[in-house]
């Protein structure tokens, strides 16, 4: 109890010391969970020219609804009418978040990248509150995120977890958002999880033209990435996920998010 006391003061005083973030631009990172976004967001943090903070933001302020602080970890659209903020959302204050993300950033830079998966039902409230609010969104196989969202979930702590559908069901409204979302984004760059795994350094490249940044950097050369529990080489692990999918599992998927996946041509067999 004590220990969490001081901690809270600590964070308090950072808090009230720190000065709000103002960069020149704002690199939101998005995506349905378990879609790349964690392995995608430390690359590009790599950049000398972003500055990142050291963990997702809704961590880091207490201004933002938490996924898990709700009861629905890893599946914001199980409480939809909490996460899905559009321009005219009133309640959070934008300084102290502002104010809460500077007490942690690792560098001063022009641009600042920011990773919550969750933010995808956010982005129009975040347009309107970040000035050159930058969007990128990546996609993954619905069938390899719906199993990792059931393998990864665990609900209030105990052993158990989302149904397939539900989590097929997550992944379809994350799909929606975006289409909901795209005409009145202004700022958005859409990424897929297969062709980032394919060609890292070329979509690091277009995402650095994106943000305003130098595209040419280099990243080091580096054996591993380490994302989570796993730590290896950068690889398509999309087959790795189906494979853990019985019949069942593969039919509920498509009945919940047929009509998305067929949109962006995903199948089980990848």
């Amino acid at each position: 109890m004590m220990r969490e006391l001081l901690g809270n003061l600590h964070r308090s005083a950072l808090v009230a010391l720190a000065q709000p973030l103002n960069p020149e631009k704002w690199l939101f990172v998005v995506g349905c969970y378990n879609s790349g976004t964690t392995l995608l967001s430390a690359m590009l943090a790599e950049h000398p020219e972003i500055g990142s903070l050291p963990d997702e933001g809704q961590y880091l302020t207490r201004e933002l609804v938490c996924d898990y602080e709700v009861g629905v970890p890893r599946m914001w659209s199980e409480r939809e009418d909490l996460f899905r903020w559009r321009e005219d959302h009133i309640g959070p204050n934008i300084g102290r978040i502002r104010k809460e993300w500077g007490a942690r950033i690792n560098r001063r830079t022009r641009v600042v990248l920011e990773k919550t998966p969750a933010n995808i039902a956010r982005m129009l409230w975040l347009q309107a509150n970040f000035p050159e609010a930058c969007f990128v969104v990546i996609t993954r196989n619905g069938y390899a995120v719906a199993e990792g969202i059931r393998r990864k979930a665990r609900i209030n702590g105990r052993d158990e977890t989302w149904t397939i559908e539900a989590c097929a069901r997550q992944w379809r409204r994350c799909v929606e958002v975006v289409d909901e979302d795209r005409p009145r984004i202004q700022r958005l760059l859409e990424v897929r999880y297969e062709e980032f795994v394919a060609q890292p350094h070329a979509q690091l490249m277009r995402i650095w033209d994106f943000a305003g940044v130098d595209p040419s950097f280099q990243l080091p050369d580096r054996a591993d990435w380490t994302v989570h529990e796993r730590s290896g080489r950068i690889e398509d692990l999309n087959s790795e996920s189906v494979r853990r999918l019985s019949p069942d599992d593969l039919s509920a998927i498509r009945l919940e998010a047929g009509g998305a996946l067929a949109r962006y041509g995903y199948q089980a067999e990848t």
